[in-house]
């Protein structure tokens, strides 16, 4: 035995402490220069990976928060992938936004930010990027009105709307055009005015004044509509209706009317996601598209996204058409323990406008749903021509599966990489049949009892892991 001193012991577990911190530090400054070498900042680097970045436009602010929380909502009272309900839910994942004007923010995506999902205020950004390859999907998702909003004791109607504009003496405020979508649609309606009002876009155009939407200012943290107008530094200002509700909420005071048809202009808001975006990423896109998000929108004072896909992938193109044609109506069946007694059959190619039964009705149910009320679904027959992949597409999200009738197994799936978020569909997952097998498509969880649901071969096999 060797017998050491203890104070030679508490010398080496010094040094030994003082070598592990400078080994840390080292590392840390280290990972820290390679972050600022590599273009970014301390924050990013030190953000947890499985997070999600979003960039949206300013006037989706209130609107992507509201969804962040519904989203997570929905989560906690979803059963996991192995159809169970967690004890405490499904944790939602972190989600990191920079809000500003479109148009900036398109500028840094395409500056190389990493970025995983894009929700623009005009069509025009996302499809930018999507043709050069920084976005892999481009869909509508709401749209918006314009309205003018005046500071308190200043009264405004449709009827003298123009007149209010062209008043020389009142501070007329906008946002910036080319780098925010608002601007945009403001010199759009001021074109419009025109030509009731020869030579107003002339007189509109001198005197906007351009208070917002320049540049990005990630200290932003609150619409500045209504200290714009209670400040003075504007004394009508012409933005999105649902900024205008905003600012009213934050001063009851201040007033808005929308802008009348004649001189409104049709707004998109859309959203797509990068390449390399993460399955979280998707999932919460997915829900963004999804009728549930709709609802969600509309009490913000948007409404629903033009129903219509400008540009549809090859591979889609059937599917969007089948989608886009006449539905045939069905009613879904309870599903049954005796494989003898079928449920009704579906058709291949055809969009069917689905009747679905209460879960409680429902005899194929997970062991979660028994916790679910208020849900419903069915069960439905087909027969694969070919072998190969089918894709089941959804008008919103609820829980799919496939099995086969000969043995009652159940299907892997494996998810969607494309969808048609642009034409309503909310979910669409695939799974590979054999041709000639007989399956049961078995739908559940929907929070309606009418359905619009597509059964659809799709030409190439895209790889995925098993996921709902």
């Amino acid at each position: 035995m060797v017998w050491i001193p203890r104070a030679s012991v508490a010398i080496s577990l010094i040094r030994a402490l003082v070598l592990a911190t400078l080994c840390v530090s080292t590392a840390t400054a280290a990972d820290a220069s390679n972050a600022r070498e590599s273009g970014h900042d301390d924050k990013q680097a030190m953000a947890s990976a499985d997070s999600i970045v979003v960039y949206a436009a300013g006037s989706l602010r209130e609107a992507m928060q509201a969804l962040q929380s519904a989203y997570s909502a929905e989560r906690a009272a979803t059963r996991s992938p192995a159809g169970e309900i967690p004890a405490r839910g499904q944790p939602s994942p972190g989600i990191r936004y920079l809000f500003g004007p479109s148009g900036k923010l398109r500028e840094r995506i395409e500056a190389g930010d990493e970025v995983q999902l894009f929700a623009s205020a005009a069509p025009e950004h996302t499809e930018r990027l999507l043709a050069n390859g920084k976005l892999r999907s481009s869909n509508a998702f709401a749209s918006n009105s314009l309205c003018v909003i005046a500071r308190p004791g200043l009264t405004l109607s449709e009827d003298n709307i123009v007149a209010t504009l062209l008043d020389a003496n009142l501070k007329l405020g906008t946002s910036t055009p080319g780098a925010d979508p608002s601007g945009d649609y403001t010199w759009a309606m001021f074109r419009k005015i025109e030509i009731t009002h020869p030579g107003a876009f002339a007189r509109l155009d001198s005197r906007a004044l351009k208070l917002v939407g320049a540049e990005i200012n990630a200290s932003d943290t609150k619409p500045p509509y209504a200290e714009l107008l209670v400040s003075r530094r504007a004394d009508i200002f012409v933005t999105y209706c649902t900024n205008a509700q905003a600012a009213q909420r934050a001063v009851p005071a201040i007033s808005f009317v929308r802008v009348p048809a004649a001189y409104d202009i049709a707004t998109s808001y859309t959203i797509g996601i990068t390449p390399g975006a993460s399955s979280a990423a998707r999932e919460f896109l997915r829900f963004v598209l999804s009728q549930r998000a709709q609802k969600v929108l509309t009490e913000l004072g948007f409404s629903p996204p033009p129903q219509r896909c400008d540009h549809v992938e090859p591979m889609l193109k059937a599917a969007h058409a089948a989608w886009s044609g006449p539905a045939a109506a069905l009613v879904a069946g309870a599903g049954a323990s005796d494989s003898s007694i079928p449920a009704p059959s579906i058709r291949i190619a055809t969009r069917h406008s689905l009747t679905l039964l209460p879960a409680g009705a429902l005899r194929f149910r997970h062991r979660a749903q028994a916790a679910v009320a208020g849900t419903y679904g069915g069960a439905l027959q087909f027969v694969a021509a070919d072998s190969g992949r089918m894709e089941v597409f959804a008008d919103r999200r609820a829980w799919i599966d496939v099995v086969r009738v000969a043995n009652q197994e159940s299907l892997a799936s494996v998810r969607g990489e494309r969808w048609l978020g642009c034409a309503g569909v909310g979910k669409n997952i695939g799974f590979l049949l054999r041709a000639g097998e007989r399956y049961e498509l078995r739908l559940s969880e929907f929070e309606s009892a009418q359905a619009a649901v597509l059964l659809m071969p799709m030409a190439e096999p895209v790889p995925g892991r098993p996921a709902q």
